[in-house]
């Protein structure tokens, strides 16, 4: 939209708040600054959407908050890099402030700037987001996890591990070194800690197209994870979105009890790294609350995480990846996990509440093929789709 048009006559008193604020978030810059001026009706509503989310790298934004300190009153997210001056960008900081978000920028990271803002909204913070792998030692990664132990009412983190410096020359093993000496060097937490619902690590891209890297995840760079030494409570952890055999196999027994979604995000699935394989096998992990899973790959699905697990209730498993691999190349792989589907609640003969089973990808099967690839979930009444996405 590039202008905003106005009959005052047909100015509403009375509207929807719903309504309005859906037709808001298509509006954006000038014409958010035009609608907050029409009437009274409208001002509260438009000056909310015009800084609910304000980039600290948006001189204008800025501008337009330091004319009129009030206006923080409306900001609940701030988005910048790893170098913003987040603490420096605003006259007072916003009461209200919900999100922290860092985006991806490709040079070496400190955490100076992260800390600060970490520290300067941590008693209203309830999301912390990186999007993006930044490189960055792990000591800093760890200094970053304990400044967060501030946020008392955080609820929702996003933290993918760090990525190497371009500069890095370090084996893999001095890699894993420097990982286990820097989460060990933690302190631990002791007082009450942030219980989280939501726990995502791994880029938020990868999410839809996990990517290959060129080296496998370190076991050690998810130590923190441990119930002894994580700086947070996973008690109630509702939704998890992971990417690593080794971080799952830390996290899924301290989490099962409240999980009602996992995503599992990864290029392809490698027997080795479940270290702890043949011992779950035998003893799976009971997670009676999850109602949604997610199998997101780039090369071929995990042939592995369906055998440890079970979920009594689940209603809904996804299968994603977007990348031009044929769908019949997995019709024999899609065949052995609808196997494995049947399996996953060992008191009946196949999952009585599994009502749907996606196929997400960038060319559609058909509804016929999909049938054909999960026969056992057909047979139970299953519907498999597919969608392009």
């Amino acid at each position: 939209m590039s202008s905003t048009i106005v009959f005052p006559h047909l100015i509403p008193t009375r509207f929807c708040p719903e309504l309005f604020g859906e037709y808001l978030s298509y509006v954006h810059g000038v014409d958010l600054d035009a609608c907050s001026q029409v009437c009274h009706y409208w001002r509260e509503p438009a000056l909310f959407a015009r800084f609910r989310t304000v980039d600290v790298e948006d001189e204008n934004q800025l501008a337009l908050l330091a004319i009129d300190s009030r206006r923080l009153r409306y900001v609940r997210n701030v988005i910048g890099d790893s170098r913003s001056a987040f603490t420096t960008a605003f006259s007072s900081y916003p009461v209200h402030l919900r999100t922290l978000e860092i985006r991806k920028k490709d040079f070496v990271v400190t955490n100076n700037q992260i800390n600060q803002a970490i520290a300067a909204f941590s008693s209203t913070l309830t999301t912390f987001t990186i999007n993006s792998s930044l490189r960055m030692s792990y000591k800093d990664f760890c200094e970053m996890l304990q400044c967060l132990v501030q946020c008392k009412s955080l609820r929702n983190l996003t933290f993918p591990p760090p990525a190497r410096a371009i500069d890095d020359r370090s084996s893999s093993q001095e890699r894993a070194e420097e990982a286990h000496t820097a989460i060990n060097a933690m302190t631990l937490v002791e007082e009450e800690k942030a219980k989280l619902t939501f726990l995502q690590l791994i880029p938020t891209s990868y999410r839809q197209d996990p990517q290959y890297t060129g080296s496998a995840p370190y076991a050690q760079e998810y130590e923190w994870l441990k119930a002894c030494m994580c700086p947070f409570d996973l008690c109630e952890l509702e939704t998890l979105v992971i990417g690593s055999a080794s971080a799952t196999q830390i996290l899924l027994p301290s989490v099962s009890k409240h999980l009602t979604r996992l995503e599992f995000c990864l290029p392809f699935d490698n027997r080795s790294a479940w270290t702890g394989y043949e011992t779950l096998r035998a003893t799976p992990i009971v997670l009676p609350r999850l109602r949604h899973l997610g199998l997101t790959f780039h090369i071929r699905p995990s042939n592995w995480l369906l055998d440890i697990i079970r979920t009594p209730v689940i209603e809904t498993i996804c299968l994603k990846w977007k990348t031009s691999i044929s769908y019949c190349t997995y019709e024999k792989q899609f065949g052995n996990i609808d196997k494995q589907i049947a399996r996953l609640d060992d008191g009946r003969v196949f999952p009585e509440h599994l009502s749907k089973v996606y196929l997400v990808t960038i060319s559609d099967p058909g509804a016929q093929w999909c049938a054909q690839a999960f026969p056992i979930c057909f047979i139970f009444g299953v519907k498999i789709s597919s969608y392009c996405d």
